[in-house]
């Protein structure tokens, strides 16, 4: 997809899985922090009751970066340059989740 720096299928942990980054995007801090983020999230969100976390993301100068989940324990981290398209973005991470979530579970 044009504007696609890198993505990751990571873990709840952090930790990623299977990672494509042709730009140097720091992915493994990226998901460590996402991941501990998510965890915070659900810890926040008993009180709150809205449900699961499916997808959230993080627009700042150098990247916009989508996490949605897979399953409840993985989730897809796509990051984009900042001029990327948000909509085909959240599109095609609909269209992965689909495509990974038989894989995974």
């Amino acid at each position: 997809m044009d504007g696609t720096l890198a993505v990751s299928l990571i873990g709840l942990d952090g930790i990623s899985v299977e990672s494509l980054n042709g730009d140097n995007v720091p992915l493994d801090v990226m998901g460590a922090e996402f991941g501990g983020f998510i965890k915070s999230i659900r810890l926040a969100n008993t009180g709150l009751n809205t449900g699961e976390i499916l997808q959230f993301s993080l627009v700042t100068e150098k990247y916009i970066a989508f996490v949605s989940e897979v399953t409840p324990d993985y989730y897809v981290l796509l990051v984009l340059r900042p001029d990327g398209n948000y909509g085909r973005a959240r599109f095609e991470l609909t269209r992965a989740k689909r495509l990974l979530r038989d894989e995974l579970a």
